[in-house]
């Protein structure tokens, strides 16, 4: 959730590159940030509740003269959003930035107060400092250190640490929270992110698990759990610093919803040439397996939930659709014969990661749908599918999420082939309509008029959503993302659920946003309509345009071109998706960053 970034160099900009880095990282959401430097003074802290700007204020005060130093954007997970809970935190001669949860803070805390130390904070990250500065001070070896605080340490972590008596050299390390180092023509980078650093740098390394890197210079050393130094195994970047760009639009998420069409193209085209990949030369084979649970968070949870709807109904297998935080928790029924997807975009979402783990400690097969290669989830899959959304980076997810969609529904149109439940006709025509499908969104895009219902429900502080089957979990995502940047309060329902409670909330004008394209359920979400309009509802209807929408259904309306069902839900994801972003527009609100939003949840 945070970002971490490090540097280290033979010049003196660490403080240019640091504060870049900090600002390539804001869209991971953070509440603070900070920065500690090797100067001739000795280690400097300079922290900033609130925007990196903020703290650059201070920096250009400060005239920091530093070659090598560390960087940070604090989301709040232990003690108030404020400056003193900024991170880089001190420690007798440890100085550290920090990403992940320590679990066992508390009672290291009490033992670290026996032994003298005194915390000023609120952090878990603070006495994490002081664990490794206790173990520095018995054996004087910052690698030995390290390794002696992996010990003690529970939870999940990544560092990047200053010694006082190793000037500019960064020592970084991680456990169940991702941070990868880089290496360019004149300096060494570690990060939470590729992005921070893709301006001087497209080669990287990704961290193993309790890995230690040791940057000095352009010099970088990796030593593992063993104390055997490996040699760095470097990748490229396939993005470049020029996709983190606005290139023209006024916010990012506008400029990702543009892109939605090429991203989907990029993914149908990627999985028609490689399909679905297995490690150590599996082979993939739905067939195998008698039931499959698909796990995920957020906007990949309601991709998923669309999964699970063309899945069974396709297909005729039995699908489970569950939110991750809560998979590991109930005892989940798995075997060999289950197949567990994982969707994520970034690939170290950490409840999805602690998901699969569970998953292969029961026998069950994994498959990873994620955008990021290289990325946690890839790695410790045995199957993995790749989304090509490129970065994303405002908060709300959109590209990511449609070609999510795009992907699993290729995996529900194998399956049905693969099970004899879909005739060659049909198959021919989605795959048709697949093909088609970037033009038709682009299309579609020029054509939508949404303003005026936005204008409607930007003076609204309650919004309702209502569908069934595919619709309803397209009403999940519709109502996810009006919520979590316009700051209306939003739910969603299966439309026959409203009488059972919650249509008492219905009054006059209240806004109820209607999907329906399922041509089988359509009079059944009719009547549903009907009975919030008798209640004085204000119902904008998103709907096919060959089904027999009546003028007396809705107040407003957004005609689709009708599809087959496994193409359909692409086309009504891109106006909910813009509906909420001009809804959004019109309160003020900080579209890309919206407040107390992570892009990526890297802890529990």
């Amino acid at each position: 959730m945070c970002g971490i970034v490090g540097y280290s160099s033979t010049g003196f900009r660490a403080a240019h590159v640091l504060l870049h880095g900090l600002q390539t990282l804001e869209y991971r959401g953070y509440d603070s940030s900070g920065a500690a430097f090797f100067t001739a003074r000795g280690v400097e802290i300079i922290k900033s509740k609130g925007t990196v700007s903020q703290l650059q204020k201070r920096l250009e005060q400060c005239s920091i003269r530093s070659s090598c130093g560390i960087a940070h954007t604090r989301w709040a997970t232990h003690g108030a959003p404020d400056e003193r809970n900024a991170h880089p935190h001190r420690q007798g001669s440890v100085t550290l930035v920090h990403n992940g949860i320590i679990e066992n803070h508390a009672l290291l805390a009490k033992e670290l107060e026996a032994k003298g130390y005194r915390f000023h904070t609120q952090t878990d990250s603070e006495v994490a400092c002081a664990c490794i500065d206790e173990a520095y001070q018995r054996l004087k070896d910052p690698l030995r250190a390290l390794q002696c605080a992996q010990t003690r340490l529970k939870g999940s972590y990544a560092f990047a640490v200053l010694f006082d008596e190793c000037p500019d050299t960064v020592y970084a390390t991680r456990f169940d929270s991702p941070l990868i180092v880089a290496k360019g023509a004149d300096a060494s980078y570690v990060a939470s992110d590729v992005l921070a650093f893709l301006a001087y740098t497209k080669t990287y390394v990704v961290l193993e698990q309790k890995q230690i890197a040791i940057l000095h210079g352009t010099d970088i050393r990796l030593v593992d759990t063993d104390g055997q130094q490996r040699a760095p195994r470097y990748q490229e970047a396939v993005m470049d610093a020029h996709s983190i760009e606005k290139n023209g639009h006024d916010h990012f998420m506008m400029k990702e919803i543009c892109e939605g069409p090429d991203a989907i193209e990029r993914t149908l085209r990627t999985f028609a040439q490689t399909g679905i990949q297995g490690k150590q030369g599996r082979t993939f084979d739905l067939q195998r397996y008698r039931k499959i649970s698909i796990v995920a968070c957020g906007s990949a949870y309601h991709a998923g939930m669309i999964a699970r709807e063309l899945i069974g109904s396709e297909a005729h297998l039995p699908v489970q659709a569950e939110v991750a935080s809560e998979f590991r928790y109930r005892d989940p029924l798995l075997d060999a014969k289950t197949l567990v997807i994982l969707i994520s975009q970034s690939g170290e979402t950490a409840d999805t990661l602690a998901a699969l783990k569970l998953a292969r400690e029961r026998g069950a097969d994994t498959l990873a749908i994620v955008n990021v290669p290289g990325s946690s989830l890839e790695r410790e899959a045995d199957f993995v599918a790749h989304t090509m959304a490129g970065p994303e980076i405002a908060v709300a997810t959109t590209k990511a999420y449609t070609a999510q969609v795009a992907l699993l529904a290729c995996i529900a149109l194998q399956a049905a082939s693969g099970c004899g439940q879909i005739d060659e006709g049909r198959k021919a025509r989605i795959c048709r309509q697949l093909k088609e499908l970037p033009e038709a969104l682009s299309d579609l895009q020029e054509h939508l008029h949404l303003i005026e219902s936005a204008r409607r429900l930007a003076t609204q502080e309650h919004v309702f959503f209502i569908g069934r089957g595919l619709d309803h979990a397209l009403c999940m995502e519709g109502s996810l993302k009006l919520k979590e940047i316009s700051y209306i309060h939003s739910e969603a329902y299966a439309a026959g659920e409203l009488k059972h409670g919650t249509i008492s909330l219905i009054e006059p004008g209240t806004p109820v946003i209607a999907i329906t394209t399922e041509s089988a359920l359509f009079d059944k979400t009719a009547s549903s309509i009907r009975e919030v309009r008798a209640r004085g509802a204000y119902v904008i209807l998103i709907a096919r345009q060959d089904l027999p929408v009546s003028d007396d259904l809705c107040d407003a309306r957004i005609l689709l071109p009708a599809r087959d069902r496994m193409v359909q839900p692409l086309l009504t994801a891109l106006p909910l998706q813009l509906l909420a972003y001009h809804t959004a527009c019109l309160r003020g609100c900080a579209i890309d960053k919206p407040r107390n939003l992570a892009k990526s949840v890297t802890v529990e």
